[in-house]
């Protein structure tokens, strides 16, 4: 076997091995056994990107499927999250509104009926015990269809992991096509959907924010193939998965012009606000608010800005002003974001989206709370630009589950690694802005665009 094709399926070997054996850990407060085969399988991934000219596209499609199927033979051991996913969808089975009551209303009132619901119910965090749901009926429908076969836990998980990737398989499908269709080679593709930040954050932990970019990408295909009408109805189907894509619907003003941008906001406003109406009302619509300015006035998880600017509000005040400084910080960075969607018109497409990223990142970078996988939107926005910071983040954001090994997120240890961690981001950012992309050329975009072949 000649050299070459030994070390491809090293590599290959390597990154499923790592991948599997992030997911293979039960206990998240293992934090080195974690982050060093995250780390290790972040290096193949690398490595395989680097070396993607040497493989066939149809072994990378079998190399990615083989990495997320090992991610969901176990229970998601990073996030408890999916215990509320499968409740909810449980509770719609049984005719009840999930936004009408928290788990521990149901709990007191008697509501506890079966094992499978009392596992559900001893499953979840206190903090989603206590709360409403946030989660829009688009991604309720995802947890009812997971919950509708069995009563048990790992079967409607693996239900609920399988949608998911069913759901990334076409947004890579209409990824491909959309580099086809802008003449870049299709490989660029599995900076995403082989980054080991995807696979085991959305394969393995059930977040979907992979169901949400899959959903974008979809979007972004008939958008930039000028069928407005389709892409705004499934960019309301995104929104209806997560709400943070609203904040791109601001750039495409600029790029379209009103009467299209207009007609855009129509459509997908009909599709929003229509399927939320289908489980929010009146009666409960506060509920489902409530639970979303958590996000906003209580929460704190990986932040910098946020963090630091509480800790300088204390040297005023005291008590912990978050609930203030939490609402003014998030309504300051959303007029930041609107004036810079509005401050120059995209002529292109590679404008447009480079808009958005920068847009999404100062989102990102002034929000109170940043969970790994929060980065995923911006690293898809990233595929389309010569900037590959995202990149980066996906790795190092991982290493905030460091905060799982303390449980304390103000202590020296957690906040001196979200600092170590948001220098590296800055300092290669800066450098990437000077450069006006990665200085890395196998990385940039430019390095994956084809020539066009003589007619």
């Amino acid at each position: 076997m000649e050299r070459g094709k030994i070390w491809r399926l090293a590599l290959a070997f390597g990154f499923i091995a790592s991948i599997f054996l992030v997911n293979f850990e039960a206990d998240r407060t293992n934090f080195s056994f974690i982050a060093s085969f995250y780390a290790l399988a972040f290096v193949f991934f690398i490595l395989i990107i680097r070396e993607r000219n040497s493989y066939n596209f149809s072994h990378l499609i079998i190399l990615a499927g083989a990495a997320h199927f090992v991610s969901m033979l176990y229970a998601p051991n990073l996030s408890d999250d999916y215990y509320r996913f499968l409740w909810d969808g449980e509770l719609t089975w049984s005719g009840i509104n999930v936004f009408d009551f928290t788990p521990i209303e149901l709990h007191d009132q008697g509501y506890m009926q079966t094992a499978y619901l009392k596992d559900l119910y001893v499953g979840m965090s206190d903090l989603s015990k206590d709360n409403y749901s946030c989660y829009p009926p688009v991604n309720q429908l995802y947890f009812i269809v997971s919950s509708g076969f069995t009563s048990s836990v790992a079967t409607n998980v693996f239900i609920m992991k399988l949608l998911i990737v069913l759901t990334e398989i076409g947004g890579l499908i209409y990824l491909r096509k959309l580099f086809l269709h802008f003449n870049i080679e299709p490989t660029r593709l599995w900076l995403l959907f082989m980054n080991p930040l995807l696979i085991i954050e959305c394969t393995g932990n059930v977040h979907f924010e992979g169901v949400m970019i899959s959903l974008l990408c979809i979007s972004f295909y008939f958008l930039f193939t000028k069928k407005n009408g389709i892409s705004a109805l499934i960019f309301g189907l995104a929104v209806q998965i997560k709400l943070v894509p609203l904040l791109l619907l601001l750039f495409l003003l600029r790029y379209m012009g009103w009467k299209k941008a207009f007609l855009y906001y129509i459509v997908s406003g009909f599709v929003i606000v229509g399927l939320g109406m289908t489980m929010i009302y009146p009666r409960n619509v506060m509920h489902f608010l409530e639970s979303l300015s958590l996000y906003f006035r209580v929460f704190e998880f990986n932040s910098f800005i946020f963090y630091n600017y509480i800790e300088f509000g204390k040297l005023f005040v005291d008590y912990n002003p978050v609930q203030i400084i939490g609402p003014i910080l998030s309504g300051a960075t959303m007029i930041t974001i609107v004036f810079y969607s509005f401050g120059r018109k995209s002529r292109t497409w590679q404008q447009l989206v480079t808009r958005m990223m920068f847009g999404f990142f100062l989102y990102m970078f002034f929000g109170s709370t940043l969970h790994p996988w929060y980065v995923l939107p911006l690293l898809t926005l990233s595929l389309f630009t010569n900037y590959t910071f995202p990149v980066l983040w996906s790795f190092l954001i991982f290493f905030s589950y460091f905060f799982y090994s303390v449980g304390d997120g103000s202590s020296f240890e957690v906040r001196a690694l979200v600092t170590i961690e948001y220098i590296i981001l800055l300092i290669y950012l800066v450098i990437e802005l000077k450069q006006k992309g990665s200085p890395f050329k196998n990385f940039r975009l430019e390095s994956y665009f084809q020539p066009r072949s003589e007619s």
